[in-house]
Formats: structure tokens, sequence, C-alpha cells
């Protein structure tokens, strides 16, 4: 009995480390790096008078836009490849207005409301699941992979290529990282990590059927989704300051990208807010120190900003033009569960159907 106890608690202990260890881990790495000058910093970005270029800042508005718009037609794609076919317009409607719910405590309520709403276009739970895992998986390995290619442009404006002295440090560390990433994309690597961490989360195993060539595709896609955004990021830098130059828009894009993977999995704030900005914060202040003071910290959270009126701006859309569906689905799957009494009832009737059975 106490072997089963402790075996519960180290269980419990092992997930409490990893939704609060890492993402805290990751808050002081970036306190570390910022916080040395950070009464400066703060004192600085107070009296700096920032100038914002309404024109690039629409501009990057719409990269934005593109961006969210982008999502729904790559799961469309991954839907394709596991052999259903859905039109382009319910596609974008139903991922888009299944977004809206994903600002209730939770984090997975939208998920369950794709899988109900597709499910009405004959996608059955378990495609519908997987394609939501894969899309999620392929997402983040984009995100760190465009960011393995932006650190080739780090060498020559880099405080980080200092300590190099020489060694083409970080040009090591991109390709590294780059051949790493594919290898672990391929469906046997990728299978074996799912159903490791399916069990530590206490899950079903999901084996993933697809071929490695769709696999890179699905993730090429989302490499362009995040060239798409971190171009308008870029656009969103030099609408703040136009003096950035235009070496920082490879370095701007793979930012983006992994400040998104790092707000991902804090999993304490919704959507990584916080951690996000902070990310972005840091790694500006490694990839370029000339960027003018206080900067950094506008443009993360104008960023945020930005980005979130976008999404807001394209579900709300989506929710009116279909949200009704979405409730009716809802409410049919309500109708379709048994109430608490019918459960109940069923039980003991088993029970009693069992009993006369073995007498």
């Amino acid at each position: 009995m106490r072997k089963k106890q402790w075996k519960g608690f180290g269980k419990r202990a092992g997930k409490c480390v990893l939704r609060i260890g890492l993402p805290l881990v990751i808050f002081l790495a970036i306190i570390f790096f910022v916080g040395k000058n950070w009464n400066q910093e703060w004192h600085d970005l107070m009296t700096y008078r920032f100038q914002l270029n309404p024109w690039l800042l629409a501009l990057a508005f719409l990269g934005f836009l593109l961006q969210e718009l982008s999502y729904g037609l790559i799961w469309r794609g991954v839907l394709a490849r596991l052999g259903f076919q859905l039109d382009l317009r319910p596609c974008l409607r139903i991922y888009l207005a299944s977004e809206f719910v994903r600002y209730i405590p939770g984090n997975i309520w939208h998920v369950l409301t794709r899988i109900l709403w597709v499910g009405k276009y004959g996608v059955t739970r378990p495609v519908a699941f997987a394609s939501i895992m894969i899309e999620l998986i392929t997402k983040l390995a984009a995100g760190a992979l465009i960011f393995a290619v932006s650190l080739l442009f780090w060498s020559n404006i880099s405080a980080v290529s200092t300590l190099a002295q020489g060694t083409p440090l970080l040009v090591i560390l991109g390709v590294a990282s780059i051949l790493a990433l594919l290898i672990g994309l391929h469906p046997r690597v990728l299978n074996t990590l799912l159903t490791v961490a399916l069990r530590l989360l206490k899950r079903n195993p999901v084996e993933l059927s697809l071929r490695y060539r769709d696999i890179l595709l699905i993730t090429l896609a989302w490499c362009g989704s995040w060239i798409i955004a971190g171009s308008a990021f870029f656009v969103l830098l030099h609408s703040l300051w136009p003096g950035t130059p235009f070496a920082l828009l490879p370095i701007c894009i793979g930012i983006y990208a992994v400040a998104w993977d790092i707000g991902f999995v804090s999993f304490i704030t919704p959507s990584g807010l916080g951690f996000r900005e902070a990310a972005i914060t840091a790694i500006f202040f490694l990839a370029f120190p000339l960027l003018p003071t206080g900067t950094s910290a506008i443009i993360a959270i104008l960023s945020r900003l930005v980005s979130t009126i976008a999404e807001l701006l394209c579900v709300s859309i989506a929710y009116v033009s279909g949200g009704r569906q979405v409730q009716v689905i809802q409410q049919e799957e309500d109708l379709a569960l048994p109430s608490k009494a019918e459960y109940q009832a069923g039980k003991e009737e088993n029970v009693e159907c069992v009993s006369d059975h073995s007498v």
C-alpha cells in the first residue's frame, strides 16, 4: 500500500516539475540575462520617446491576419493526408470558431469543440484527435527549426558571437539543431517519443500513420506560416524603430517562432502570456545588443497586442458565421450522453444481471 502511495506521489511530483519547474527554469534564465541592468533599462524605457508608423503597423497587422488564416489551411492539409477531404470554407470556419473557446480556462475546450464539429463532416474522433496532435507537434517543430536556421545569421551582430572567439559556434549549433529536428520528425522516432510522453501523462497511446514525406511537408507549411508571422514581427519592429537593419529580418523570424514555443510549453499562463514576451526580450538582448533601450520590451508587448487583435477578428467573424452550429453540436452531444440517474440505474441493472448469471 505504501509503495503505491509513494508511486502516486512520485508521479504527481513529476507532473509538478514538468508544469512548474520547466517554465520556472526558463523564467530564471531570462532574469539572469536581463536582470543585471534592469533598473537602468526600466528608467530608460519610461523616458524613451517612441514614434509608431501607422502604415507599417497596418502592414504588420495584415501579416498576423494571414498567419491566423494559415492555421486552418495547414490543418486541412493534415486531414487530407489522413484520408479526409474538407472544403476550404467549412474548414476555416471550424478551426477559427473553435478557437473562440480557447480563452476559457482549461486549454482543452477548443480541441473538443473542433473534434465535435468536424465529426458532422464525417471525420471520426480518433482521426480528428490525431490531426490535432500532428498539427501541434509539427507546429512546435517548425518553430524550433526556424529558430535553428536563424542562428546561422547571428554570427556578425549578436553578443553571443564574441564567446566563440573566431569559431563558428552558432553555425555548428544551428546545423546540429536542424539535423536533430529532422531526425526527430521521422515517424519511428516521433511515435516512440509520443508514446513515452502519453504514458507519462496517463493517456492512451496514439500512433501517427503519416509517412515521413507527409510530416516534412506539413512542417514545411508551418515554416511558411512562421516566416509570414516573423516578417510581420520585423515590420512591427521597423514601425517602432525606423533604424531597423534588414539583417534583423531572419533573426526576428526565428525569435518570434521560438518565443511562441517557449510560451506554449510554459503550461502556467494562457497562451504563454508573459513567458513569450520575456523570451522575446531576452533573446533580443543576446541576438542584437545594439537595439535601443526598452525597444525589445515594447515590441514584445506590442506584438502580443496586434496578433491578439488579429486573432480575435478572425475568430469573431468565424464564430458569428458558424457559431450556432457549434452550439447545436454541443447540445446534441449533451443529449446523447446519459444523465446521472440513467447511468446509475443502468449500472444497478448490470449488477443484477451479473448476479443472476453467477447464480
